[in-house]
C-alpha cells in the first residue's frame, strides 16, 4: 500500500494527513496558521506539521492551499490578505527541494472537491460543485469526471462572485463579494457591526450565542443563509449539477441551520454537507499525488 501525505493550508489552520492508497487516514496533524504573522511564519508551521507526518515510507507530498496557483509550476499566483504575502510562493519548489519527494500543489477546495469525489459525498457523481466556507469563501466544479481549473486557473473563484452590487468592500477590491457576507469572518464581524462593538471573535462564538437564543446572533443567521440560498440558486443555474457539496469549518455548526437552508432554496437541489468534514482537502491533495494529477476517477 502506498502512503503519502495531504495538506491543507487555511487561514486559520493547517491539517495534515498521512494517507494509504486504500483510503485511510493513518495519521494526521494540526497547528494553527496564525498568518497575520506573514509567509515565513506560515512556512514554518506548515514544516512543523510535515516534520512530523514524514518518513522514508512517504511516496509524496500534495499539497491544497487557498489562492489562485499555477497547477503546474505550484506557484501561488495570488492570495488574499487571509493568507499575507502568500502570493508569489512556489511552494512546489520549496517542499519538493526540503523533502525531496514528489510534490503537488492545487487549490484548496479543488482539492476538497476531488477528495469529496475520491471517498466522500460526490462518490460516483460526474458533475459537481462545491463551496467552502471558512475564513472567505471558495468554489471547485467537477464536469463530466474533469476538474475545471480554468484558462488561469481561477474557475469557480465563488467567494469573489458578485452578490450584492456597491456592497461591503472586499479584500479582493471589489465590492459586494460573496465572502463578506457568507464566510466565517463575515458572520462574526457582522455580529459586531450590529452589536456596536466587538463582542466576538469568531463564527463560533455566534453560533455559541443563537443556542442561547441572543437576537442579534439570529438576525446574522438569517442574513447569511438568506445570502448563502441566494448564492447556490445562481450558480446552480450555471452549473446544474447533480449535486452540491458544502464543506469548510462554517458547516460544523450545520445542526443549526441546515433544514432553514434547504427551506430557503426553494427548488429541487441535491445537496449536500462534505463527508470528509475537515479533512476533504488533505484526501484530495493526497489523491492527486497517488494519480499523479491523472484521473479524478481511477
Amino acid at each position: 500500500m502506498k502512503k503519502v501525505i495531504g495538506i491543507d493550508i487555511g487561514g486559520t489552520k493547517i491539517l495534515g494527513g498521512v494517507i494509504g492508497s486504500n483510503g485511510d487516514l493513518i495519521k494526521f496533524k494540526e497547528t494553527s496558521t496564525d498568518a497575520n504573522l506573514g509567509r515565513n511564519h506560515i512556512l514554518k508551521k506548515l514544516f512543523g506539521v510535515l516534520d512530523d507526518l514524514f518518513d522514508a515510507d512517504i511516496e509524496g507530498i500534495g499539497i491544497g492551499s487557498a489562492g489562485r496557483i499555477d497547477f503546474n509550476t505550484g506557484e501561488v499566483i495570488y492570495a488574499t490578505d487571509n493568507l499575507p504575502g502568500w502570493t508569489g510562493i512556489n511552494l512546489k519548489e520549496i517542499i519538493s527541494q526540503k523533502y525531496k519527494t514528489k510534490t503537488i500543489v492545487e487549490n484548496d477546495v479543488n482539492a476538497a472537491i476531488i477528495g469529496e469525489n475520491w471517498v466522500g459525498s460526490a462518490k460516483n457523481y460526474r458533475d459537481i460543485l462545491m463551496i467552502t466556507l471558512g475564513t472567505g469563501v471558495g468554489g471547485a466544479i467537477i464536469l463530466d469526471g474533469r476538474l475545471i481549473r480554468g484558462s488561469h486557473f481561477s474557475a469557480a473563484e465563488i467567494g469573489h462572485t458578485i452578490l450584492y452590487p456597491d456592497g461591503k468592500s472586499c479584500n479582493c477590491g471589489q465590492n459586494g463579494c460573496a465572502e463578506q457576507y457568507i464566510s466565517g469572518t463575515a458572520i462574526y464581524k457582522r455580529y459586531n457591526e450590529l452589536a456596536g462593538s466587538n463582542m466576538v471573535n469568531s463564527a463560533k462564538d455566534v453560533f455559541d450565542l443563537f443556542i442561547k437564543n441572543d437576537e442579534i446572533s439570529k438576525l446574522v443567521l438569517d442574513e447569511f443563509i438568506k445570502s448563502l440560498s441566494l448564492l447556490i440558486f445562481n450558480i446552480r443555474n450555471f452549473i446544474d449539477p447533480e449535486i452540491i457539496i458544502l464543506g469548510g469549518g462554517v458547516t460544523n455548526s450545520k445542526d443549526l441551520w441546515w433544514e432553514y437552508l434547504k427551506s430557503q432554496i426553494k427548488c429541487d437541489i441535491n445537496i449536500s454537507i462534505a463527508g470528509l468534514n475537515n479533512f476533504s482537502t488533505v484526501y484530495g491533495a493526497a489523491k492527486l499525488i497517488l494519480n499523479e494529477g491523472g484521473n479524478l476517477s481511477d
